[in-house]
């Protein structure tokens, strides 16, 4: 057992559902109000009916994730000041648009992501420090980027890292699962963000933002320590460590990412947003030059020729 995952095991076990101790540092677990759904009882019954005790990932199709967003945009209607309410309003939008990746259903995945997007928004004017707020808005801004292509979305690039960044630093966590936290998903993120983000001195003068392959692979080592594995972080650390690698598959990153890719190709799930990295995972082993622009909804060109002809005058 690796040293890291020793560590791991360590951090994960040192939680409890109240408090927790996570890299030197004491969080509180983030309560959720669920009042003003438990004044519907009819919509109560039904959203639950949905997502079953919470204790574990349910498998969602397109059209509970619809419903599920329905039910919670009804509830915040006649509750507009339900914090809560408007974070899960933006990760269900996440997850909902999250599940499409063909090239026909882009436009339709922009267009639910801008829907977290407002939420998240509104959610962050009644309370500015809303860590899980932070998370969501900061998801859909960068999966909106992802659709419209990362370097012509880099103007908004500081404001995600801004957003994550003090969700990372937060005091707070929390789990939507046993095994998918807050601090875990940040991590994740900001994994995603220092590989798609160009590590030039040119980005860097114009956005005030830089890429680095160190940070995201240490970021998304983190992730996977506090949360575990699945399909997505397994191709998320495989694709940077590939990318650090230049995909020389006898270096030891090399060959640590073409083996997680291949474990992530073969992982068994019925979940529709895993099964997409499942594919993606074949698709990569199979051409690695995809592993610095990949992401779940469109192939991004991050190489330096393409920085410099977007930005050329």
């Amino acid at each position: 057992m690796s040293f890291l995952r020793i560590l791991g095991f360590f951090w994960v076990a040192a939680f409890t559902w109240n408090h927790g101790l996570l890299y030197g540092k004491e969080y509180k677990e983030h309560e959720i109000n669920w009042e003003p759904l438990k004044k519907r009882p009819e919509l109560y019954q039904e959203y639950w009916g949905i997502y079953g005790d919470g204790k574990e990932q349910k498998t969602l199709t397109r059209a509970q994730m619809a419903r599920s967003y329905e039910i919670t945009e009804s509830v915040l209607k006649s509750n507009p000041r339900w914090v809560d309410g408007y974070w899960i309003l933006g990760s269900t939008a996440f997850q909902w648009a999250s599940s499409f990746n063909e090239e026909k259903d882009l436009p339709l995945a922009r267009e639910i992501f801008l829907k977290g997007k407002k939420a998240t928004e509104s959610c962050l004017k009644i309370e500015p420090n809303q860590p899980l707020c932070k998370l969501f808005l900061g998801s859909a801004i960068g999966s909106i980027g992802s659709i419209d292509g990362i370097l012509s979305s880099l103007k908004n690039a500081k404001t995600v890292e801004k957003l994550w960044v003090d969700v990372l630093n937060s005091n707070v966590n929390y789990h939507f699962y046993p095994h998918i936290t807050m601090q875990g998903s940040v991590r994740y993120g900001l994994g995603m963000f220092y590989r798609l983000v160009p590590d030039m001195w040119l980005i860097h003068w114009l956005f005030d933002v830089r890429g680095s392959l160190d940070k995201s692979i240490k970021l998304h080592r983190e992730g996977i320590a506090l949360d575990g594995t699945n399909a997505c972080s397994d191709i998320m650390l495989a694709v940077s460590l590939i990318c650090k690698a230049k995909g020389d598959r006898k270096s030891s990153q090399g060959q640590e990412g073409f083996a997680l890719l291949d474990k992530a190709a073969r992982a068994n799930t019925e979940n529709i947003n895993l099964k997409l990295c499942v594919t993606d995972a074949q698709k990569v082993a199979q051409d690695p030059s995809r592993a610095c622009g990949y992401t779940t909804t469109k192939q991004q060109d991050v190489s330096e020729e393409a920085v410099k002809s977007q930005n050329k005058t």
